[in-house]
């Protein structure tokens, strides 16, 4: 064997045959959108979670909202004046009819 057919065997062996080639890159095609493909899909499963959870979140928040605002108007109501004065009979303590003094300081 002289020199340029072993340079020439082993360009061959390098270059390798091309339907090898061919069918080595379409696997690598597959494995790539495969790989891809499970990215998308685990994406789309993590953006699902988090959207339920924002929706029981929300729910969660707008019971929330009504418990204090029914508080807040029960507080209010509770406040006024003539409710007050008939907690105030209950245990006893009467309406004062003189009115509150000034006091001066000099």
């Amino acid at each position: 064997m002289n020199y340029k057919e072993r340079i020439n065997n082993i360009y061959n062996k390098v270059k390798g045959n091309t339907f090898d080639q061919k069918f080595k890159l379409s696997y690598f095609k597959l494995f790539y959108f495969l790989f891809f493909l499970i990215i998308y899909i685990s994406n789309q499963h993590s953006v699902e979670k988090k959207i339920r959870n924002i929706n029981r979140l929300e729910k969660e928040v707008e019971e929330l909202r009504t418990d204090y605002i029914t508080l807040k108007n029960n507080f209010m109501f509770s406040r006024k004046e003539t409710e007050v004065l008939k907690k105030a009979k209950e245990i006893g303590l009467q309406n004062s009819d003189v009115p509150p003094e000034k006091i001066i300081i000099e």
